[in-house]
């Protein structure tokens, strides 16, 4: 086990934002934690993270963090310096990890050419207006990458973008599941993104973890009334490869 909290409570100026949360990872493992926005997902990865604001309340039965943990967040755009070309950034978080720029961008080509990026020496030349937001996430993610992490954490990688780049984020996340053999976290708002893709689902509301199963149970089965809703919304739309997850 890489990852494992128990008994998990928040609170932030008088409210109590996470109530006893549960939640564990093993290695390889790729999980999928779901819920509307304000759920308790990001607040529950800050804790991971480690950065919480410091007003923050927490208590916790137990927090074991056995990882090198990588993050990437919901607006790529933000998480680059618009007035710093990509190589320059880049191999700026090389140096952060490492303490020198020695065999830098070896290591920066290995990894963009990982995440599907072409021509490469021209692009760590731009900035990062000149390239696509589907760039932008790729680019983020391999800065992720450059430290080794044992775990990857995704939020909400996927909002605010397109449907076909959508698509394609979630394939790049499945490539590096399979050649990294890392574990992953995958955050988000959207059952539809995590399906076929993770093997288990943590659905949280109102700052708890109401229901946990595998990916292919908790779309057939659902036990809590939130997660009977979330499902419904979408059911006739979720397929898993060639064949429909629900049957009549």
């Amino acid at each position: 086990m890489i990852l494992n909290i128990e008994k998990l409570n928040l609170e932030i100026d008088g409210e109590k934002l996470l109530r006893d949360i549960d939640f564990h990872m093993e290695k390889g493992e790729v999980v999928g934690l779901v819920g509307e926005s304000g759920s308790g997902k990001t607040l529950t990865t800050k804790f991971i993270l480690g950065i919480l604001p410091e007003r923050s309340i927490i208590k916790y039965e137990k927090f074991e963090k056995n990882c090198k943990i990588g993050a990437v967040f919901q607006n790529a755009f933000i998480s680059l310096n618009p007035t710093i070309k990509i190589g320059s950034q880049l191999k700026k978080l090389y140096e952060s990890h490492y303490g020198t720029s020695e065999n830098w961008k070896e290591k920066v080509i290995s990894l963009l050419e990982k995440v599907g990026i072409k021509e490469i020496e021209k692009f760590l030349k731009k900035y990062p207006h000149e390239t696509s937001g589907g760039e932008r996430q790729r680019v983020v993610i391999a800065g992720a990458l450059i430290g080794e992490p044992d775990l990857l954490i995704a939020d909400e990688v996927t909002t605010a973008l397109d449907l076909r780049t959508k698509k394609e984020v979630i394939n790049l996340f499945k490539e590096i599941r399979k050649n990294l053999g890392i574990s992953i976290l995958f955050i988000s708002h959207d059952l539809d993104s995590v399906r076929d893709f993770v093997d288990r689902v943590s659905v949280m509301y109102q700052g708890r973890i109401v229901e946990e199963n595998s990916c292919e149970e908790i779309f057939q089965h659902q036990e809590h009334i939130y997660v009977k809703k979330l499902i419904g919304l979408s059911k006739t739309l979720w397929t898993r490869g060639d064949k429909d997850v629900f049957t009549s």
